[in-house]
């Protein structure tokens, strides 16, 4: 067995064939045939991992980034923080001199990196809230078809059930990480399911809050709002104010201005800072 499971290669699919069950979160919907195959070669594996599953009803290869603490046993209940993908790629939360993996398994979370369904340029995983910009708004999933955008919401969500069930996950301490467009996913999936996440934490993602329903946040989804001092691509006054609209609309919030801290790498350098803010939750 030992000897066999050295020989798996990194890459793994997880199949949908029945076995584990998929964690009941309360307005989630995923498709019935999403459950975790227990004889799936990486079964439960700890550390860094690629993985990959079938989307439901396309049967279509969707890869994931997946860290497990090595000190893991079934026994446990972790949280898990959902932190969706900065740029292109899924490795982008999990480079070699990133300090959140390292902070995550030093504070004993789960974290996990989803695509977005399709790989394109950075996803707003169905977020319709454009990301306050000093050149004017963004446009929400501009060059995305509807169908992908729903998929790539629907992604997060189907990566999200099967960690939790693979993993035992504490399914009451769920959070959730974007940066810029994945900020706006945030709010999004805070607004959306804010009986799911008990905190998101934003980097550099303010957003257009015209249209912002903060009363499904409020007593339920606490904020963590962040940006570097060094960020010459949005604005710390945007980030600001997206603060303090949050606190006065009830939503407990904090804000941390990250000394020295670029827009790509503001949220790594205050790693240790998020976990702990993740740590009162």
């Amino acid at each position: 067995m030992l000897l066999a499971r050295a020989l798996v290669a990194t890459l793994t699919i997880i199949s949908l064939a029945a076995n584990a069950q998929i964690p009941v979160l309360p307005g989630v919907q995923v498709d019935k045939t999403l459950v975790v195959n227990s004889a799936a070669p990486m079964y439960r594996q700890t550390g860094e991992q690629y993985r990959i599953y079938e989307f439901p009803g396309t049967g279509e290869p969707i890869p994931y980034r997946l860290f497990v603490p090595r000190n893991w046993t079934p026994a446990q209940h972790l949280p898990m923080l959902v932190t969706l993908r900065a740029g292109t790629s899924i490795n982008s939360n999990h480079r070699e001199t990133n300090d959140l993996v390292v902070q995550a398994g030093q504070h004993g979370y789960i974290v996990v990196s989803p695509l977005g369904y399709r790989g394109y340029a950075q996803p707003y995983y169905g977020s319709p809230y454009p990301v306050d910009r000093p050149a004017g708004p963004s446009v929400p999933a501009a060059g995305w078809t509807a169908e992908e955008n729903q998929r790539a919401e629907q992604d997060v969500l189907n990566v999200l059930a099967l960690v939790a069930a693979e993993y035992n996950a504490d399914t009451k301490r769920l959070f959730l990480h974007g940066q810029n467009p994945s900020g706006s996913a945030a709010f999004n999936f805070a607004a959306k399911y804010p009986d799911v996440f008990k905190a998101i934490v934003v980097s550099s993602g303010p957003i257009i809050t015209a249209s912002y329903p903060f009363a499904n946040l409020a007593g339920k989804v606490n904020v963590l709002m962040l940006h570097g001092d060094k960020d010459s691509q949005n604005t710390v006054a945007a980030s600001e104010r997206m603060f303090q609209e949050l606190q006065q609309h009830g939503i407990k919030t904090e804000f941390h201005l990250v000394s020295g801290g670029e827009h790509l790498n503001a949220y790594l350098k205050d790693a240790a800072g998020i976990f702990n803010f993740l740590d009162k939750q």
